[in-house]
């Protein structure tokens, strides 16, 4: 007769994490189409719980209140962008290309109904929540120009680039890529723009801030 083993806490914890894992995703759905559609000020983790079919024990015990909550939603819509920034290739020739395909892919982003709508919620209401205007730009717009700054001076430590002060070209680049077309369709005053307008404005914001940055190409 053989001896059933108990069952250890991690191995129970670990057997069940499939299925916590399928309601935290669950929940932040459900409170990232809540957050982007009513706004801050009217989203309760009470909503959530039952946007998301859960209950509401269930939400606080994943998110301990709507500031993390929130917080966790945007650090997860910003994943996005991340992925896509993540091949920025090494080759000198190939620098000006893998910035133009960045551009191309935050700008789009950034262009993304869910997330316009999210700084729209934040631009009116982040002065009443401090916490949550915080944890937006701490998973959003100041983790991006982080990871932007990073890979800049990875391009400057290779050779390719030239930069006095890495974090201030992060953001040139990041402002001249956006321009005013950003704030444009965030105001409504313009439609988003087509493809070839998108990669045209990149392609414009690359080629200046290359000629200001781009190290010289060794001779011969």
């Amino acid at each position: 007769m053989t001896d059933a083993r108990p069952t250890s806490p991690d191995q129970k914890r670990s057997a069940g994490r499939p299925k916590d894992m399928a309601k935290r995703d669950a929940m932040l759905d459900a409170a990232a189409c809540l957050f982007f559609r009513n706004g801050l000020e009217a989203v309760t983790m009470e909503a959530v719980a039952r946007e998301a079919g859960v209950s509401k024990v269930t939400v606080y015990g994943h998110f301990a209140t709507k500031e993390t909550l929130f917080g966790s939603v945007i650090r997860r819509e910003t994943a996005t962008i991340r992925q896509g920034l993540a091949q920025l290739p090494d080759t000198h020739d190939a620098v000006r290309q893998s910035l133009i395909e960045v551009g191309v892919c935050m700008l789009r982003f950034l262009l993304e109904p869910h997330v316009l709508a999210v700084e729209r919620v934040m631009s009116h209401q982040g002065e009443q929540h401090p916490k949550l205007l915080r944890a937006f730009f701490d998973a959003g717009p100041w983790a991006i120009s982080q990871w932007l700054r990073e890979k800049l001076e990875g391009l400057a430590s290779a050779g390719h680039l030239r930069l006095p002060d890495p974090a201030r070209a992060a953001d040139q680049l990041c402002s001249m890529w956006q321009g005013m077309l950003i704030k444009e369709v965030r105001m409504g005053v313009r439609t988003p723009p087509s493809d070839e307008e998108l990669k045209q404005q990149i392609i414009s914001a690359v080629d200046v801030f290359l000629a200001a940055y781009a190290a010289p190409k060794p001779a011969g």
